[in-house]
């Protein structure tokens, strides 16, 4: 029976969600569970309080107040060996789901199973991914099986509004080549939270320009395009991707910088899970462009066509 590691947070968790984006379920291993209360401070920070009552808008449990808080199951935050849950960052919010354990029935009895309720992911420095969340009762042990299911209505969503974030990017970028749009416009941060998506850009863009942007979106929605990932050389893709500055601090790995490509229009650094193809988003809505101090921000949501 192998031993648990000596320090959980340490360890790191391989995330099969960077590489198979539509990995919606999983067999992996137990490595910790502990009670949220026991992690360092700095750890637990990063999590709000969960409730099995209530969801956030964009799927994460919320803090329980009252009586609810008095109640509620103590949270739990597992580590795995191998996980298909995608940790909240890159403008993205955690996935949701479950992670199940079956334990063997003795003589005449049945299978049990043992379902902890994931409501937020979290990523360390260290590698290692935190899935905070609730049991119904006594919490499994290493060793264990589990079973990971994540929410794909939501994930699917999630995917949508991050790949349509691009999708405009690259409609601002496309209207900047045909001198719509000056050259000294840039890409800039972004969140693709439902109900809250947008993404901004140094310079000043017009606000009477957002029906131009839409239809740019509209044509390059329709070239239904495939959406790839890539592994590429900082170097490559600081000389290729869009919203790489001179300098830009680009985040990879052992494999590389993590790059999403929009059929050979467009790349970008970055983390988060997208569509297949270009024709899964829907309607991307443009909600509308707003300016302040120097920079334009493009409010944006999807639908279903």
């Amino acid at each position: 029976m192998s031993e648990p590691p000596a320090d959980p947070l340490a360890h790191r968790t391989i995330p099969l969600y960077q590489t198979q984006g539509q990995l919606y379920e999983h067999k992996t291993s137990l490595v910790s569970v502990q009670p949220l209360c026991s992690l360092p401070e700095e750890t637990r920070a990063l999590f709000k309080p969960a409730s099995p009552a209530s969801q956030g808008k964009d799927g994460e449990a919320d803090a329980a107040t009252g009586q609810e808080a008095e109640s509620a199951p103590e949270p739990h935050v597992l580590t795995v060996s191998e996980t298909i849950f995608h940790a909240q960052g890159g403008g993205q919010p955690s996935d949701t789901g479950t992670m199940t354990a079956t334990t063997s029935p003795e003589s005449g009895d049945e299978a049990k199973e043992t379902v902890f309720t994931v409501h937020q992911v979290r990523s360390l420095p260290t590698g290692a991914i935190l899935h905070m969340g609730l049991f119904p009762s006594s919490p499994f042990t290493p060793p264990t099986h589990l079973h990971q299911a994540i929410n794909i209505p939501l994930r699917t969503l999630h995917s949508r509004l991050h790949t349509a974030g691009h999708v405009i990017g690259l409609a601002v970028n496309l209207l900047i080549r045909r001198g719509d749009l000056p050259t000294t416009i840039t890409d800039s941060k972004a969140s693709h939270y439902p109900n809250a998506a947008y993404v901004t850009f140094t310079g000043a863009i017009p606000s009477s320009l957002a029906p131009t942007i839409q239809s740019t979106v509209d044509e390059i929605v329709a070239l239904d395009l495939p959406v790839s990932i890539f592994f590429w050389d900082k170097d490559r893709a600081r000389g290729e991707c869009f919203g790489v500055g001179e300098g830009a601090d680009l985040k990879g790995d052992e494999m590389g910088v993590r790059v999403v490509d929009l059929g050979g229009r467009g790349s970008y650094p970055c983390g988060g899970t997208h569509v297949g193809s270009l024709g899964e988003l829907g309607k991307v809505l443009v909600k509308g462009v707003k300016r302040s101090k120097g920079v334009s921000r493009i409010s944006y949501d999807v639908a279903h066509v």
